[in-house]
């Protein structure tokens, strides 16, 4: 074959995203409306990325032969044929794929699993020709594979954004079609023979498990608004800046004392049909209720080590039942240095048994992160972790 000559990447790299979308459309309208959003757009970008090509030509190797050519005006003819072995690791696929940017020099060569090799006849015994041909070939497939691995790296990069808006398109439209079927006033009619559980699919050497979640009729729960949440999450922390810079309002406070600070600050910026939008819970508690379950909740805890860190994330988790529910942890740190804290909370947050994913940091000590409640993989929760740093005063 021609390598990076067949086909266009780019139509190649469309038709997987074609794929990726015909997917989602074809789920199944209650499970996909019940399952763990993130965990299902981390799947389809597992299965549809591609590996890009590596061409290893520090590892590259040469045996030879002697073959029977056929030579118009010449009959047949004996040669000694070089062949040149070039390792690669990514999708063999890519091979076939000519990239939008290419080496307008076409090479022949044959695709095995472990390398893409071609050859070189050893017409006149001169050792330089064959070298300076070898080397023509090579350069040629090294340059048309890095344009096919930046074009590559460019699809990867974009398909999480890609596959979550086509997941959250059409669970808006099933949403619709939610109101509309309720609107009419008839008896709904459940749904039968519906199989329980996803296929586990195999694609690419890649085993790619599809998350779980039940085909039971999608029943829609109360959840806080994301950009309530997110001025909640911005109140406490400037709230929480500011006690930094004067230590007369976390001087000798206890953990109970800082809540009730917190919720001094909140209350009047939040309104409630029912009239309290924040209650206390227990000691260190703050919560948002909606039918006697809880939307929000914040813990607030001084810092005493990441096992205790992990065990306020359970506390905090424990809380909750409302799938795409919202929670905070304030954590007030009295060691003198706050950034072996903030180290240990990247690097070990991951270790709890809840923990989905990193949503990165919206200031140096204040970060995002997705879990799920503990009995329900595909309930979702957005947590927040807030440090504060309000040293002891030195005796």
């Amino acid at each position: 074959m021609e390598i990076f000559a067949e086909r266009e990447l780019r139509k190649h790299l469309e038709g997987l995203r074609q794929r990726l979308s015909a997917e989602v459309e074809a789920e199944n309208r209650n499970r996909l409306l019940n399952l763990n959003e993130t965990e299902y757009v981390t799947y389809l970008v597992e299965k549809y990325s591609v590996e890009p090509l590596e061409l290893y030509f520090d590892k590259v190797t040469a045996t030879d032969c002697e073959r029977t050519l056929s030579m118009r005006g010449h009959g047949n003819i004996t040669r000694q044929v070089v062949t040149w072995h070039v390792p690669y690791s990514g999708s063999s696929e890519l091979f076939g794929c000519r990239p939008s940017s290419y080496f307008v020099r076409t090479v022949k060569a044959t695709v095995n699993a472990q390398d893409v090799s071609f050859d070189v006849v050893n017409w006149s015994d001169d050792a330089e020709a064959v070298k300076r041909e070898a080397d023509s070939n090579m350069d040629a497939m090294r340059q048309t594979g890095e344009n096919s691995h930046r074009e590559v790296d460019q699809y990867n990069g974009g398909l999480e954004d890609y596959a979550r808006r086509a997941v959250q398109n059409r669970k808006a439209r099933l949403l619709k079609q939610a109101d509309l079927l309720h609107s009419l006033g008839v008896p709904v009619r459940k749904a039968e023979s519906v199989p329980e559980t996803f296929a586990v699919p195999v694609l690419r050497k890649r085993v790619v498990v599809k998350p779980q979640a039940p085909s039971t009729a999608y029943q829609p729960e109360p959840a806080l608004d994301e950009s309530i949440y997110q001025e909640i999450l911005r109140i406490t922390h400037e709230l929480g800046v500011a006690a930094e810079r004067q230590p007369s309002l976390y001087a000798d406070k206890d953990e109970e004392a800082l809540r009730d600070l917190f919720l001094m600050m909140l209350a009047p910026n939040f309104d409630s049909a029912t009239g309290e939008t924040f209650n206390k819970s227990g000691k260190t508690d703050i919560l948002i209720r909606h039918e006697k379950a809880n939307v929000f909740v914040a813990e607030c805890a001084f810092w005493g080590g990441m096992k205790a860190f992990l065990e306020k994330m359970d506390q905090a988790l424990g809380y909750l039942t409302w799938r795409d529910s919202k929670a905070a942890i304030l954590c007030f740190v009295k060691n003198k240095e706050l950034g072996p804290v903030l180290e240990q909370i990247v690097e070990r947050t991951s270790e709890h048994t809840c923990f989905v994913k990193s949503r990165g940091k919206n200031a140096d000590s204040w970060f995002a992160f997705e879990f799920r409640l503990p009995d329900d993989p595909t309930r979702p929760v957005h947590l927040a972790v807030q440090c504060f740093h309000f040293p002891e005063a030195p005796r």
